[in-house]
């Protein structure tokens, strides 16, 4: 990555996007957060949102809120691809989930998109012990799943941004799923 072009940071507020605004701004690169609080504000549910958030930018690392998996979020995903890729936008490095129908078509989505792109394919973040919805059980002294007798990975978020900013700024992960 050109220390002139810009990266979009959807989520760069959010338990990985703060991480990877955090590596892209240690290396000197330019970037844009798109949250609800960024200016110009990035709301998926605000479609007249993403083209000033998309302003300028050649790359953009994507996660989608609140999960790619809720009744919606293939067609939003779908048209945020569609629209990026017109504004110019020409890798997109985007954080999927593990295994779910719904978030293998929005990488299906991605990759029809016309963009050169990066899968992320992560499942719960380690981070989810010490920083949201799993501390309060862990205080209390008991964590309960849903995976039967499936041992379910964890991802270090910090994990996940080094391997988003190393797909945003060099070619070597071009068109790969990163599992």
């Amino acid at each position: 990555m050109a220390k002139n072009e810009m990266a979009l940071v959807i989520g760069g507020t959010g338990k990985t996007g703060r991480r990877v605004v955090e590596r892209l701004q240690r290396l000197g690169f330019s970037y844009r957060v798109g949250s609800r609080a960024a200016q110009p504000v990035f709301d998926w549910q605000e479609r007249k949102t993403w083209p000033a958030a998309l302003d300028g930018a050649d790359r953009a690392y994507v996660t989608y809120y609140p999960d790619v998996c809720v009744p919606g979020a293939l067609e939003t995903v779908r048209s945020f691809f569609e629209l990026a890729v017109d504004s110019g936008v020409r890798r997109l490095v985007f954080l999927s989930g593990r295994g779910e129908v719904e978030a293998e078509r929005a990488e299906q989505a991605l990759k029809e998109s016309g963009a050169d792109w990066t899968i992320l394919r992560c499942s719960f973040f380690s981070q989810n012990f010490s920083e949201s919805f799993f501390l309060d059980p862990i205080l209390a002294g008991e964590v309960t799943l849903p995976v039967g007798p499936v041992g379910e990975p964890f991802v270090d978020a910090e994990d996940i941004a080094d391997v988003a900013v190393a797909a945003l700024t060099n070619e070597d992960h071009s068109r790969k799923l990163v599992v």
